[in-house]
């Protein structure tokens, strides 16, 4: 199985000595490296030159700032293999991060994710996010918007094409947009370890655009919505899928953070009498008898420290 990886740089000149060949060794060699310059105006367009002539693996495309979501609608369309790979340019990557996800491709996978860690300007760990690995439980996680990091995923370039790929208008939160189109035609699933170290940077779009980000994300759950089968899925099988994470890391906090976005599926006033009544049910007892066992409450505890940590940080960018 070929991959396209998609890399997108706005002025990366700090990054790109040292992540271009952390990405290139993630990669097979006949696989390639489509790196977008979106109209840099730093040094990036030498630095990125001289990478192409050293690997020719690399298809460098040079943009006249198109903006991000039509840069790598661009730069997808110029992919060749059928597996796009997102990666960031100022964002760490585990070296075993495309081959686990290769592994993980089957016949109804359309996008695939991995769990991540928020990491400061100095490379500091500020909290780990585990994922809900397996579908539909991931599909159920979009609704906290969190748990599937963009610079993560791998997908299909084929079911991309078919939901329309990236849209103008969803911007800033298009990864959503695509998530939530993509839970309609296939699987969405997500490795459970660490493959990604998110770095909180304040020139970061996700920095400059909150406010819009949190009344787009509202206005997505409103017009798309999460997949009702996946929610009726989960429902159903909780208690397989609760006594599943007890084999993985993070076991306690992946459990609370299923728990905890079934309850706020019920903000989207989109769920049949019997899911509420299942949700309820959650609320009253399933969720803190999880959330106060001691292993999950500690874990649970310590996200909520990152959590408050990582908005500090943010406020002083």
């Amino acid at each position: 199985m070929k991959i396209s990886a998609i890399l997108p740089i706005y002025n990366g000149e700090q990054y790109i000595d040292r992540a271009i060949p952390k990405i290139l060794e993630n990669l097979n060699s006949n696989d390639e490296l489509v790196v977008i310059n979106n109209g840099s105006i730093d040094n990036s367009i030498k630095m990125l030159n001289r990478w192409s002539n050293l690997d020719s693996r690399i298809n460098l495309l040079n943009l006249k700032s198109p903006g991000l979501v039509s840069a790598l609608n661009i730069g997808i369309t110029e992919s060749t293999n059928n597996w796009i790979a997102r990666f960031d340019i100022d964002d760490v990557y585990s070296p075993e991060r495309i081959k686990l996800q290769r592994s993980a491709i089957n016949e109804k996978s359309v996008a695939i994710f991995s769990d991540y860690e928020f990491i400061s300007n100095h490379n500091k760990g500020i909290g780990i996010v585990p994922s809900a690995i397996s579908a539909p439980a991931v599909s159920v996680s979009l609704i906290s918007s969190q748990r599937t990091a963009h610079p993560s995923v791998m997908f299909s370039k084929t079911a991309f094409e078919n939901i329309g790929g990236y849209q103008e208008f969803d911007f800033p939160t298009e990864d959503l947009s695509l998530w939530l189109r993509f839970s309609r035609v296939g699987e969405l699933s997500s490795i459970p370890q660490k493959l990604l170290q998110y770095r909180l940077n304040p020139g970061s779009i996700s920095a400059q655009n909150r406010t819009l980000i949190t009344n787009k994300t509202l206005l997505l759950y409103k017009t798309i919505g999460i997949n009702k089968k996946d929610i009726s899925v989960t429902l159903a099988s909780i208690e397989s899928i609760l006594k599943e994470y007890d084999q993985f890391s993070h076991s306690g906090l992946r459990k609370v953070l299923l728990l905890r976005e079934l309850i706020l599926l019920k903000n989207l006033d989109q769920l049949t009498t019997d899911q509420n009544r299942q949700i309820n049910d959650f609320k009253r007892g399933k969720l803190l008898k999880e959330i106060f066992k001691i292993n999950n409450y500690l874990e649970f505890s310590h996200a909520i420290l990152m959590k408050q940590t990582r908005d500090l940080y943010r406020r002083k960018l």
